[in-house]
């Protein structure tokens, strides 16, 4: 409702601005109709006694059109009916008001009774004139402010669409990510149970951590590096126990860099290709590095780095073969999130393996740290660490 009431704010103008856009057009009308009636109509009379004529007449009748009609209906279309009935009665009233105030004004003679007649017929003519004016006005301006209101509408339609669009693409990220993981875990964890139940046990608990961050992270817009990062760090903690000695990793996340926002589960495709396509179909084994630094003030680089078998050999290329499908989602979430402030490089590690870099603009960093967003639970610190750490620290796992 804010996000509506700020756009409709913006594409509607203030009734201050209206009211002083509908004065300058009286004005403006009142000088036309004078200078009609002076010499096109030729009621008689001075150019200067037609001007002071008409725009006390029009300002009359203004006066009494838009003050009640803003006292009724404020910003609302004016009703039809109870709009021309107020126009009809704000007519007369304001030539009388205003034929008053111009005798006063310009001090004129008394006048004889056909002299009074023709008078009030000028009065006449001009307050018809006013109004007709007027009343196509408002209509014209209420019609244009309801078409800016119902555009202003259709953008915010678009917008959440938009990101409804996003949603419905990082929850079908998330079930191709998990099946595949949940169930290699569980062929692990059986096996497991029957020969090391201890190992079989904190294999149970690291994967019941992880849904559970897990699901909080499908639920948020925004999380932070540090929530990211410990996601990871489970994600990797289980997959360490599957691959054993093959398996080591590394993690390092500076602490100014901990609250940094980011979209949810924006690293894990990128962190889950290192290992199913990197590690995995290396005899082997290699080691994972997750990374982040500062670019400038208003970017920071995050890196997947993995020394399994590289470009060509099991890791996809974003193409769509292999795991090309879970990189071309982060592309298309880059690009429909960020455009052209994101970016993605891929290159070789060197001897084997693949670097994946990361460029993400940094939010307007708060003066202190706020609290999680709504759905995205503060992720729990390592074994081990006080409660108060907010920054996931160096550490590595071999």
């Amino acid at each position: 409702m804010k996000a509506t009431e700020r756009c409709l704010v913006t594409a509607v103008p203030s009734r201050l601005t209206m009211l002083t856009r509908d004065l300058v057009f009286v004005l403006a009308m009142n000088t036309v109709i004078a200078v009609s009636l002076n010499y096109g109509f030729q009621t008689g009379g001075s150019l200067w006694h037609n001007f002071v004529y008409s725009q006390l007449i029009g300002l009359s009748i203004w006066t009494l059109i838009d003050i009640p009609r803003v006292l009724i209906w404020w910003s609302e279309p004016p009703r039809r009916v109870p709009f021309m009935l107020l126009a009809a009665a704000a007519v007369p009233l304001g030539v009388l008001a205003g034929t008053w105030a111009t005798r006063a004004v310009l001090d004129l003679p008394p006048k004889s009774d056909t002299e009074i007649g023709g008078m009030l017929r000028m009065c006449l003519v001009v307050g018809m004139l006013g109004a007709a004016s007027m009343i196509y006005f408002y209509w014209s301006r209420e019609k244009l402010a309801y078409l800016q209101r119902q555009a202003a509408l259709d953008a915010l339609q678009r917008e959440e669409a938009e990101k409804q669009l996003v949603r419905a693409q990082l929850m079908a990220l998330q079930a191709q990510i998990e099946p595949h993981f949940l169930f290699n875990s569980l062929a692990n964890l059986d096996g497991l149970i029957a020969t090391d139940p201890q190992a079989a046990r904190r294999l149970l608990q690291r994967l019941i951590g992880f849904l559970r961050m897990s699901l909080a992270h499908t639920r948020a817009e925004q999380c932070t590096l540090r929530q990211e990062f410990e996601l990871l760090r489970s994600y990797l903690d289980i997959q360490a126990l599957r691959f054993g000695s093959r398996l080591s990793y590394r993690i390092d996340l500076p602490p100014e860099l901990a609250e940094v926002e980011i979209p949810p589960m924006l690293i894990q495709p990128l962190v889950e290709n290192a290992v199913s396509h990197g590690i995995e179909p290396s005899m082997e084994g290699g080691t994972i590095s997750l990374s982040a630094r500062a670019l400038r003030p208003d970017a920071v680089e995050v890196v997947i780095a993995d020394t399994g078998v590289g470009l060509g050999h099991g890791h996809g290329n974003g193409n769509g073969k292999g795991s090309g499908l879970g990189l071309t989602h982060v592309r298309e979430r880059l690009a429909r999130i960020f455009g052209a402030l994101a970016a993605m490089q891929m290159e070789e590690n060197t001897p084997h393996g693949l670097i994946i870099r990361l460029t993400l603009p940094i939010a307007q960093k708060p003066a202190a740290p706020a609290p999680a967003p709504a759905g995205c639970a503060a992720a729990p610190a390592p074994h081990g660490a006080p409660d108060s750490a907010i920054a996931v620290p160096a550490v590595s796992r071999s």
